[in-house]
């Protein structure tokens, strides 16, 4: 046990939660479900990769603070549409409304999370730090058994400041009763993770399945989360 830190912070999504996974199974689903193939000539997987590509550049805005949750929820899937060729869709926002149910509700998880969570919760006190929803990051760490490894999840709407600014990481040391050199930041964005983490004094650990590695300087990097219990 490396007994300079005495509270772990998680991102969710992408770190613990499998976003990749669940949401093709999800877009898969709602394809099929809404009969989407009789739009136009678009397939499943052409419709899960332009959801990516609008859902990735949309959550960057978020991030920045130049769009809110309702832009996104609201335009997200006409958006998708009209890049597939779609212009006119009446059912646009309940493909929206869908995807916000069904897509928490998934359980996949990235690789060896469980295995790591139980090793490292009879050693740390953990908490989740994550910009996500309030109400559907609630229901995916239910979903998919995330719940019980954690002491405390604060969101952004919580903490009322996004990742990376610096509040919302005083917000969850001060809730964690720790100084920010006795904890350590596990994600997988350099962005909103790894330096927003570090311009308040917390150790980071950067996770990159990809080996993306993107210049960023972190305290740790590691490609599997097994590489956890080396650290740690």
């Amino acid at each position: 046990m490396n007994r300079q830190y005495k509270h772990l912070f998680f991102d969710l999504d992408h770190t613990l939660w499998d976003h990749q996974s669940n949401a093709n199974e999800t877009l898969a689903d709602i394809y099929n479900d809404f009969q989407l193939f009789q739009l136009s000539e678009f397939n499943v997987s052409e419709f899960q990769d332009t959801f990516h590509k609008i859902n990735h550049g949309l959550w960057h805005k978020y991030h920045l603070g130049l769009i809110d949750q309702d832009y996104i929820r609201n335009t997200r899937f006409k958006m998708i549409l009209s890049t597939l060729g779609i212009e006119i869709y009446d059912s646009d926002m309940e493909l929206g409304k869908e995807y916000l149910s069904r897509c928490p509700r998934k359980s996949n998880l990235m690789p060896h999370a469980l295995e790591v969570l139980d090793y490292l919760k009879v050693r740390y006190p953990m908490t989740i730090i994550t910009n996500g929803f309030a109400e559907t990051q609630e229901i995916k760490m239910a979903s998919s058994g995330l719940i019980e490894y954690f002491d405390l999840v604060i969101t952004s709407e919580q903490a009322g400041w996004l990742k990376p600014h610096h509040k919302i990481f005083d917000f969850a040391v001060q809730h964690a009763k720790v100084s920010p050199a006795e904890c350590l930041m596990i994600g997988d964005n350099p962005s909103t993770d790894i330096e927003g983490a570090r311009t308040v004094g917390i150790d980071q650990i950067y996770y990159d399945p990809e080996d993306r590695n993107e210049g960023h300087q972190s305290t740790y990097r590691i490609r599997s989360l097994l590489q956890l219990k080396e650290i740690l």
